[in-house]
């Protein structure tokens, strides 16, 4: 048997080796035990996100809100002896801003959502007016409504996305407010000014979506509808008017969840 073929080759082998210089060499080594390696361990990147709203299963939160409403048609009439005077319709207007906090719990429902549920309490400072003028028989009638210092309590509830994210949710309530309602007669050089303020209740809707930032932190946007109860408003001296105000409006805010 012939066996100094591999003996050569070896020595080939060898010398082959000895030629190549040394980083080339060190190279494929190091290859060589790369390529090798399979029992090596592997990490995902860490993906930081907010939690869903479901792991907040009881949670208390705190929050501030702004925004803006414009009026509805509120019809001023003032009655008198002579009888009753259509002034103009009111539509209360203006920016409002305020506080709230509240408590939620959560459900879980089908197709991937859950189903979310709480009260709210918050309270809005600002104010919201407007007046009407006409003439009646020469004399300069004017109307006026001023809406502050509004408390409400809510219930509110809705559905979460599929991410569980954004909360898409409904709001009613019950609300009371500082309404104050005036009215200026002027003829020639005299004038009769009359003003009352009564706190009253009414009642509020709203529709809109809150979006988890952090796991502590979200925003929220919103249109909402209010309505106070409707009263008979007595200046005196024979002269009254019916007050309903109501309004509609955009508001946005930020919610901090413990």
């Amino acid at each position: 048997m012939e066996v100094r073929v591999p003996i050569l080759n070896s020595f080939r082998t060898l010398s082959l080796v000895k030629t190549l210089p040394l980083a080339s060499v060190v190279t494929f080594f190091a290859s060589a035990t790369i390529a090798g390696d399979l029992k090596g361990t592997t990490t995902d990147p860490v993906v930081i996100s907010p939690k869903k709203f479901s792991s907040d299963v009881s949670a208390f939160y705190l929050g501030i809100a702004g925004g803006y409403a414009s009026g509805w048609d509120d019809r001023f009439g003032l009655r008198t002896p002579a009888g009753l005077f259509d002034i103009g319709d009111l539509n209360v207007s203006g920016a409002y801003g305020g506080f709230r906090g509240g408590w939620r719990g959560v459900l879980p429902s089908r197709w991937g959502r859950d189903f979310v549920y709480g009260f709210e309490v918050s309270y809005d400072f600002g104010s919201l007016d407007d007046s009407v003028r006409t003439q009646i028989s020469g004399a300069d009638v004017q109307g006026g409504t001023e809406v502050s210092d509004v408390l409400s309590l809510r219930y509110r509830s809705g559905l979460t996305s599929r991410n569980g994210r954004v909360l898409y949710f409904f709001s009613v309530g019950y609300l009371w407010g500082d309404v104050e309602t005036t009215n200026n007669i002027a003829t020639g050089t005299s004038t009769q000014n009359f003003a009352v303020s009564d706190r009253r209740g009414g009642y509020t809707a709203s529709i809109g979506a809150e979006h988890k930032l952090t796991d502590n932190w979200s925003v929220t946007g919103e249109y909402e509808y209010v309505q106070f109860k409707s009263e008979d408003v007595q200046f005196g001296s024979g002269f009254s008017t019916k007050s309903t105000p109501k309004y509609g409006g955009l508001r946005f805010g930020l919610n901090y969840t413990f």
